[in-house]
């Protein structure tokens, strides 16, 4: 009896091929999956038996044996993509985009995902711990979490490696500074008089941050009930041109989405500079939506300079600080004199009293005999 003939290649490229059925997606379709041979069908057939055996395999134990080609530059940036619209546009570019491409893509690299342990992930964060803030290295590991869970998603690999991960940074936060209440006081007063003086005024008296000045629109402000109705924020965001845009965008939580009550004092201030024409409370030269970077420099700048040069000419030296320390002195302020933590916490936008009182108080033995009342 002869020998069987050869079965002939029954793929375009001159290959054996033999599909399989590997799943369904999720609307019921049936996922199939080809697997070659230059040597035969019954080749390509075993290959297509040992991805079975290997899945088996899988799904028990959790080792990858079918690892994915993809690599982690390659997959990163998927899901770098994939991440847009689904996060804040400032989250995306500080917290995601900046991780991904300046630290984790030069660190990972071509590496493949199924290659990276959990091992290779603490090295990555003992190394960066010795030139980045701890707050810097969170943001990188959220990153990295997204990235991995993506990948188990798709079946990539069994399980996410960013797991007991320890954080420790050996660069100290830089200390935020402070007004005393003299010197915030002195600012305050000399705001009144200054053309740029108001956003000051009101980031210093309320703690509102400087997206969310920028973001307050005269609709936004209630004179006759003495509110500011906290429901927007301005952020520099990098487009896909790679140009810098100007976005309003919603409170980044529930809890900076607040109502702020304002004295007489300010509500005075707010209606000399009401201006029909302008639909943000603080606008640029053309009465639209100011871009945080180029408000800073072209008037909170301004206004800070000013403000030093006149206190030094009747020789007091009062310091330039960032929008942020007017925040965190308003909010030290507060704290420290004994103020109702559950208000002062709703004015702030706070979620956490602890956090609250960790970030802000200062600790000092006669402020608390005073506040215990302890004679």
């Amino acid at each position: 009896m002869g020998r069987p003939r050869k079965e002939k290649p029954n793929h375009t490229s001159g290959m054996y091929e033999v599909k399989i059925t590997i799943g369904k997606t999720f609307d019921g379709k049936l996922v199939r999956k080809s697997f070659y041979s230059a040597i035969s069908k019954a080749d390509a057939r075993a290959k297509a038996e040992q991805y079975k055996i290997n899945r088996a395999v899988q799904q028990i134990t959790g080792e990858v044996l079918d690892e994915s080609p993809a690599s982690f530059e390659n997959w990163s940036k998927k899901v770098l993509e994939s991440l847009k619209g689904t996060v804040k546009d400032s989250s995306w570019n500080l917290t995601y985009k900046t991780s991904i491409e300046k630290h984790l893509i030069p660190y990972f690299g071509k590496r493949r995902i199924a290659d990276i342990r959990q091992i290779d992930i603490q090295n990555y964060f003992n190394q960066k711990g010795c030139t980045l803030a701890l707050e810097t290295l969170k943001k990188h590991k959220m990153a990295l979490g997204r990235i991995f869970d993506a990948a188990v998603l798709n079946d990539m690999i069994a399980r996410n490696p960013c797991i007991n991960i320890k954080l420790k940074s050996s660069v100290g936060a830089a200390p935020k500074r402070t007004y005393t209440k003299e010197e915030c006081r002195k600012v305050l007063e000399y705001a009144k008089s200054h053309r740029f003086g108001l956003g000051v005024h009101l980031m210093l008296m309320y703690g509102i941050s400087r997206s969310e000045l920028l973001g307050l629109r005269w609709e936004d402000v209630d004179l006759g009930e003495k509110i500011l109705h906290i429901r927007h924020g301005v952020a520099d965001v990098q487009g896909t041109d790679g140009k810098m845009q100007v976005i309003l965008g919603e409170p980044k939580n529930d809890f900076r989405r607040r109502d702020v009550p304002i004295s007489t004092e300010t509500a005075a201030l707010l209606n000399a500079a009401f201006c029909d024409d302008h639909e943000f409370v603080i606008s640029n030269t053309n009465g639209t939506m100011c871009s945080p970077r180029t408000w800073s420099r072209r008037h909170y700048d301004v206004f800070m300079n000013d403000m030093q040069t006149h206190y030094a000419k009747q020789e007091e030296n009062i310091p330039k600080l960032t929008p942020h320390e007017l925040r965190h002195t308003r909010a030290s302020i507060w704290v420290n004199d004994g103020e109702n933590l559950f208000a002062v916490a709703d004015v702030l936008g706070h979620a956490d009293l602890k956090m609250l009182r960790k970030r802000y108080a200062h600790s000092d033995v006669e402020s608390t005999r005073k506040l215990l009342k302890i004679e």
